[in-house]
Order: C-alpha cells, then structure tokens, then sequence
C-alpha cells in the first residue's frame, strides 16, 4: 500500500504521516518498519523513486532542470541537485549531457 502511495504521489508534496497511517503505524514505528523491510528510509526510498523519474524527463524532454526539479516532486532545486548528485554520482546537467 506504501509503495502504491509513493507510486502514485511522489510528484506531489508525500508526507510520512500519510503513508505510516496506510499502514496503521505510529510515524516512529512506521520508520523502524521500513528501514528493517527495504534497508533505507522512507525519505531515501522516495528521492529514490523522484531521481528514477527525473532521469527519464532529462533524457526525454528539453524542460530547464529546474523544472524538472519541481515536476518530480521536489521542493527547491537546491535539494534536487544535492539528491541527484549523492544518487546518481553526476549533476543533472552532466547526466542529460552523458
């Protein structure tokens, strides 16, 4: 059910309240869960799923990265650069470049 949320939302703001009230957990409870589950963080698994979109509109369109940044759910292209670059070891534009 979390994973369909995500799925479905991650270009939207995703709050992990929401998704540990899919589950019926506390947020605390819901945090220990899915790192033990997946082995990383809710917020590590969205970015995650955020970047794998992100690449596909670099590579697809010719839409500024900025642009991009926010049509992938994130709130500041400042965080998507950071994200993108710890994820895929390459600056956006270096990526679309490549």
């Amino acid at each position: 059910k979390v994973f369909l949320y995500v799925q479905k939302e991650f270009r939207e703001s995703i709050t992990l309240k929401k998704a540990a009230a899919i589950v019926h957990l506390s947020e605390s409870a819901f945090c220990k869960y899915f790192k033990k589950a997946i082995g990383k963080t809710f917020s590590d698994y969205t970015n995650e799923i955020r970047v794998a979109y992100a690449c596909h509109l670099l590579l697809e369109t010719d839409k500024p990265i900025s642009a991009i940044a926010f049509e992938s759910g994130f709130e500041s292209t400042t965080y998507f650069n950071r994200v993108f670059l710890r994820k895929k070891k390459l600056r956006p534009g270096q990526f679309r470049k490549l």
